[in-house]
């Protein structure tokens, strides 16, 4: 068992760093184009501190471990807009530009919800995930063509260097093989404690790789770069939700059972229920004078530990 949790913890520590210096060098790569910072927080950052969500999702689905791969995604989409906002607020308040709201807040929304209706028969097919897959490239083309930069942000500007390639490569490599052992210790953690795979992907797993979204929101807000603080957010829970979970039914259709039942809602529709209500909470304290302030990010903090401790309950 002791072994089975260092493993855990290692694999977890590696997934961190990795990630780490995959977004450094894909920052690094991206700004070549020149474009704003909240339009590198929705694409290249999101998609680079996603890596380890994919990494583990991809890897449990190649397994037949549906539940973890799509409890990996929903677990760290609650995580995301919970603890990582909820931190960042109090650390400072995060002024929010108006199409994070109208644009991307309500994007996320809308792929919450057509996730919400695949999973309702407990499994995603090929063709599904083919479509989160069409629907995730349509809106970063849109990103890309629109370019637009939100109220009071200037345009940045760099240069990459070769050795960014050569650190992307390598660190994506490490994501990939600390991340089968993250999904095979975490399986044996949940089995020895009687936990369903579902818990464990969306609290201890989901948390874990959500390490370089956290670093990356932080290190943000302490810069005041909030656009970018609170795009990495946003733009990873959709690259999660549309990605992710496309990529994974697209390499091996998710056969999703649910570990417990509430309601008679499995315990994968309920977790999905509480994405939707924190998402719309969200908005709307985004919306009240466009600032998440201190007090409303300590609600979400609250919120965030409650519901990692509901889904353990949901899970036993």
């Amino acid at each position: 068992m002791l072994e089975h949790v260092l493993v855990l913890v290692a694999g977890l520590v590696v997934l961190g760093v990795s990630a780490h210096y995959l977004v450094h060098a894909a920052i690094k790569i991206a700004l070549r184009l020149k474009v704003s910072e909240a339009f590198i927080g929705l694409t290249i950052v999101a998609a680079g501190t996603s890596a380890p969500e994919i990494a583990v999702s991809v890897v449990a689905a190649l397994n037949g471990q549906g539940a973890l791969s799509v409890g990996n995604v929903i677990g760290s989409n609650i995580f995301n807009l919970g603890f990582i906002l909820g931190l960042v607020a109090v650390i400072a308040p995060q002024k929010i530009p108006h199409k994070m709201v109208h644009r991307d807040g309500v994007m996320l929304f809308g792929s919450t919800l057509i996730v919400l209706l695949m999973l309702w028969n407990q499994f995603v097919s090929f063709w599904e995930g083919a479509l989160l897959l069409f629907i995730l490239a349509s809106y970063n083309l849109f990103l890309w063509f629109k370019k637009d930069i939100p109220e009071g942000e200037e345009e940045v500007e760099g240069e990459s260097r070769w050795y960014d390639f050569v650190i992307f490569f390598v660190s994506l490599f490490f994501l990939v093989k600390s991340a089968d052992y993250v999904v095979e210790s975490a399986v044996f953690i949940a089995q020895s404690f009687g936990l369903s795979e579902w818990a464990i992907g969306a609290t201890i797993v989901a948390a874990g790789t959500s390490l370089p979204e956290v670093a990356t929101s932080v290190m943000a807000t302490i810069k005041r770069k909030f656009a970018l603080s609170v795009g990495n957010v946003i733009g990873s829970d959709i690259f999660n939700a549309l990605g992710i979970i496309g990529v994974s039914a697209v390499i091996a259709p998710l056969s999703v059972e649910a570990g417990s039942s509430m309601l008679g809602f499995p315990d994968n529709i309920i977790s999905m229920f509480l994405l939707s209500a924190t998402i719309l909470l969200i908005l709307f304290f985004m919306r009240t004078g466009w600032v998440l302030s201190r007090f409303e990010g300590m609600v979400l903090l609250v919120i965030s530990i409650a519901r990692m401790g509901f889904e353990i309950y949901l899970g036993q």
